[in-house]
């Protein structure tokens, strides 16, 4: 039997260990999909709701008869809270983008599993694609826990 018909053979020694390769790399595939929803759906909901209700609270206390002093203080605080949103968002956007990157790239060693004249030393490597992605999301993330408590901070001062 030649090699272009080895996949056919059932007691070819070398499907075990790629059916155990692939089945690993369908676990990490599936972790990755999970990992990018509880991303989307926990971490950046509290960044966004942090933002929004410092956005609201702001601008409630701004159209109150009282106000904050010094007059910089409102609109410093209100454009961190709302630029604290927009970052909270693109980081979903972003962290979103590179699980999928990511998953892609688990995926396409899945297939790589069924080719017996494929080399598999490196399959089990890290994925590379999406990292910078990844990591720019992330900044996005601090950006806008940074702003929340800036502009924490500064509505504090103004109210004091």
């Amino acid at each position: 039997m030649g090699n272009e018909y080895a996949v056919f053979d059932q007691n070819h020694p070398d499907l075990k260990r790629r059916a155990e390769y692939r089945s690993a790399l369908e676990a990490w595939w599936n972790r990755l999909v999970v990992q990018a929803s509880t991303w989307d759906l926990e971490t950046v909901k509290h960044l966004i709701v942090l933002n929004a209700a410092g956005l609201a609270g702001m601008a409630t206390i701004m159209a109150g008869s009282k106000g904050v002093t010094p007059g910089w203080v409102g609109p410093v605080a209100l454009f961190g809270y709302g630029l604290g949103v927009v970052s909270a968002i693109l980081n979903m956007h972003l962290a979103a983008r590179s699980f999928d990157l990511m998953a892609d790239e688990v995926k396409e060693r899945i297939i790589l599993t069924h080719d017996l004249q494929a080399d598999l030393t490196h399959i089990f490597d890290p994925v590379k694609r999406g990292n910078r992605i990844n990591i720019a999301g992330q900044c996005c993330g601090w950006i806008s826990v940074i702003l929340a408590i800036t502009g924490t901070c500064i509505l504090g001062y103004g109210i004091m």
